[in-house]
């Protein structure tokens, strides 16, 4: 639920009714689905928020992996901590997100 307001606040021109984050075993990554428009909501992300493949290279993020929608990170922390970043969210926001993102 946070992970949802959290990702419609920051892109509200693009209805977002859901979102969580997935695990692709194929790719062994973590990556953040939108519902109901994945790709919509992405791709205005990456206009309002340019930098969003910088930081992602700074948490080890290969530029392959950073070509697609959301960014793929090997790990949950590092997504969760990713888009802390990017968003540049208060303390209060962080710690709720990342408390929601451990279970």
């Amino acid at each position: 639920m946070a992970l949802t307001r959290v990702l419609a606040r920051a892109v509200p021109e693009v209805f977002v009714e859901r979102a969580e984050i997935t695990y692709a075993p194929l790719a062994k990554a973590y990556f953040i689905i939108v519902y109901p428009s994945h790709v919509k909501y992405w791709l205005r992300f990456h206009e309002k928020y340019p930098h969003y493949k910088r930081v992602a290279l700074r948490y080890g993020v290969s530029e392959h992996n950073i070509s697609g929608c959301c960014p793929e990170f090997f790990n949950k922390a590092d997504l969760v901590n990713w888009l802390v970043d990017v968003l540049s969210l208060s303390r209060g926001e962080r710690k709720l997100l990342r408390l929601c993102m451990r279970t």
